[in-house]
């Protein structure tokens, strides 16, 4: 009795909320959120655990109930349903997820459920629409995404399911979208997307009639037979496998470096008759050659083809499903391999093939190891191969000759190499990640993300430091005199500062300069030429020592300039025997000699001199005693200048006897 009544309650509640769902899924003005709230929202606020459960499972019984009588719909009509009623529990769940206080009425995971249920029953190209909804909607339909529970589960079965549907040769580009939507959701170390135990695709089988008549028999087999190894690797690590492969590897890169070489020679003897048919080709009536008329008559053919523009799309619709195979036919064996691209495709083959070889090193085997942690749980299983060094050697060499080929062949035959080796020198990486870091990358990001943030605040501290407030400026105009200066004048006009001839004179005399840098000790004793060896102290000494020299110099400038030009050593006039040369005195301290000997004698113009000779006599004029003091200085002077005169010829009578005598113990 208790059982007919709960029955008769389900039904009763699943035909009201199938009412109300019916209401929102109906064509109106109102909007879906208001109609949300209004019918199914409310459904959450039982304060009754058991009622809620119920109104829960009904709610989600409704809903798939009402998406497996739209999967029975005709195409053209189940897509708008379907994609309503998916909108429907999406709106639902994000209305009841923004109030914390409401329960969760349904579960997160059912729209994908109820997506899967409608792809089951539908064809592909229905099931490619609802995948394009899938991919829309990602957002809304994949939050809180976790790979192992829940939703991760069921949107990896919903898309194994469809690559094991879809054709390899049909639905290509189907299959693509789908691995790609895959690797974009979950993360790159997920298990489900990570060959931990090494397997391999042994499905892909190449087969070929063997023929053992003559020896390109032999090499036809030995060629194909590595087709075998090259999509099951582990088979190379049985029964002496491997030296098997090196050699039918080597057979095949000496037999295309003969056809390189036979390309070559072909080359260049067509090249050659071209050249001399060249020079005996003779124009035609019209001015043409015999080539002219060969390329005109083939511009003529081709213009004659009809190309239908629909025929040319369907048959590059063809061609994008058709997904090929190698001809493995003995009879075309020898065009095969004549052709660069079939050549290309082979040595790119056997490049991933050695670079499988080459992880299996002892060294990179270590390198692994070492990098590997022993608490990882189910890690990925790394192949053990004894490769021994000659194989090493043998492999590293094929390594060498395949790429020195594949550059050999045109068109752009560098640069398809470069990008070979790019991409396989990102393979080595991928594989280290692989075995040495179990597939996780919070061991390369985790010391990467330390020395980033590093970095970073290294450079917020640099930033801080540069956008604090300066210290004020402790003298505006640099210095504590030149601010007193410049405060005491700064209202006063400079032009009229130097044009007021009774202002003091700032310049200090000669003489107290001397005195000054005689009490501060110049010269130094230990002179003014600097030495490497000396002691900062002593560097101090011998710098100040030239500032002073420079100071006293420059003051003795301004009124005893005509002192600078002459010789620092004075000889004894009227000598015959030439003396010894005086010690050779201090700059500053032969400028004060000279200003003693001669303290008259300043840098004045011969204009300001006779304007001075003038005052001088018009004063006399006026005063006598001033009179005889001029003429007393005026006669001594010329007294100085006429020993002056005297001195240097008594020297250059000296100089005229030596001459004379070193000529005549010449002669």
């Amino acid at each position: 009795m208790t059982a007919k009544m709960n029955a008769n309650s389900f039904e009763v509640l699943a035909a009201r909320i199938e009412k109300a769902v019916s209401v929102c899924l109906a064509d109106s003005t109102e909007p879906i959120d208001s109609r949300l709230r209004r019918t199914l929202v409310p459904l959450a606020s039982s304060q009754s655990k058991e009622v809620f459960t119920l109104r829960k499972a009904t709610l989600e019984y409704v809903f798939k109930k009402i998406g497996l009588k739209t999967s029975g719909l005709p195409s053209h009509q189940l897509l708008p349903q379907a994609f309503k009623l998916l909108n429907l529990i999406l709106d639902l769940i994000e209305i009841l997820g923004e109030n914390k206080n409401e329960k969760e009425l349904c579960e997160q995971s059912l729209a994908l459920t109820i997506l899967e249920e409608i792809m089951e029953t539908q064809p592909l190209d229905v099931c490619e629409d609802l995948f394009n909804y899938l991919e829309q909607n990602k957002q809304r339909l994949l939050v809180d995404l976790k790979p192992t529970v829940g939703k991760g589960l069921i949107l990896l079965r919903v898309c194994n399911e469809l690559v094991r549907r879809t054709s390899k040769s049909n639905n290509n580009g189907f299959r693509g979208r789908i691995l790609i939507f895959l690797s974009n959701t979950y993360a790159l170390g997920e298990v489900s997307g990570v060959n931990k135990g090494g397997e391999c695709n042994v499905e892909n089988v190449t087969t070929f009639h063997a023929n053992p008549d003559d020896a390109d028999s032999e090499f036809y087999n030995n060629f194909w037979r590595l087709q075998t190894y090259f999509s099951n690797p582990l088979k190379m690590g049985k029964d002496f496998n491997l030296e098997h492969v090196l050699n039918n590897i080597s057979l095949v890169v000496n037999r295309f470096q003969d056809i390189i070489l036979q390309e070559k020679i072909k080359e260049a003897e067509e090249h050659l008759g071209e050249s001399k048919t060249s020079k005996n080709n003779k124009n035609n009536k019209n001015g043409e050659t015999n080539r002219d008329i060969t390329s005109r008559d083939k511009k003529r053919k081709l213009a004659t083809q009809d190309d239908d523009p629909e025929d040319t799309l369907n048959f590059a619709k063809d061609y994008v499903k058709y997904f090929p195979k190698y001809l493995t036919s003995h009879a075309l064996f020898n065009k095969e391999i004549s052709d660069r691209n079939f050549r290309r495709t082979v040595l790119v083959q056997i490049l991933i093939i050695l670079q499988y070889l080459t992880g299996l090193f002892p060294d990179e085997q270590a390198r692994i190891a070492k990098a590997k942690k022993p608490a990882d749980s189910n890690p990925v299983q790394l192949p053990v191969y004894a490769i021994s060094e000659a194989q090493q050697t043998i492999i590293m060499d094929l390594w060498e000759k395949i790429f020195q080929q594949i550059e050999e062949i045109t068109p752009n035959g560098t640069r398809f190499a470069g990008a070979i080796r790019h991409i396989l020198a990102m393979e080595k990486r991928w594989n280290f990640w692989k075995y040495a870091n179990n597939c996780a990358f919070d061991k390369i990001i985790e010391p990467r993300r330390k020395e980033l943030k590093e970095k970073y605040d290294q450079g917020m501290r640099k930033k801080a430091k540069l956008i604090e407030p300066l210290e004020p400026i402790k003298f505006k105009m640099g210095s504590e005199k030149l601010t007193t200066m410049w405060e005491k004048n700064k209202n006063v006009n400079g032009l009229s500062i130097l044009a007021d001839k009774s202002r003091p004179r700032a310049t200090p005399e000669f003489h107290k300069v001397y005195e000054k840098i005689k009490n501060d000790n110049y010269p130094p004793p230990q002179g003014l030429i600097f030495d490497p060896a000396e002691s900062v102290e002593e560097k101090e000494i011998k710098d100040k020592g030239w500032v002073n020299r420079w100071y006293a110099l420059r003051i003795a400038r301004e009124d005893y300039l005509l002192h600078f030009n002459k010789p620092a050593v004075k000889k004894e006039a009227k000598t015959k025997v030439a003396k010894e040369p005086e010690e050779k005195k201090d700059d500053v301290d032969y400028i004060k000699m000279m200003i003693d000997e001669n303290p008259t004698c300043t840098s004045v113009t011969k204009k300001q001199q006779t304007e001075s000779d003038t005052t001088t006599a018009a004063a006399a004029a006026a005063t006598p005693a001033t009179s005889i003091t001029t003429t007393t200085t005026t006669t001594t002077t010329a007294a100085a200048e006429q020993k002056d005169q005297n001195d240097q010829n008594d020297q250059n009578n000296q100089n005229n006897q030596n001459e004379q005598k070193d000529q005549n113990q010449q002669q």
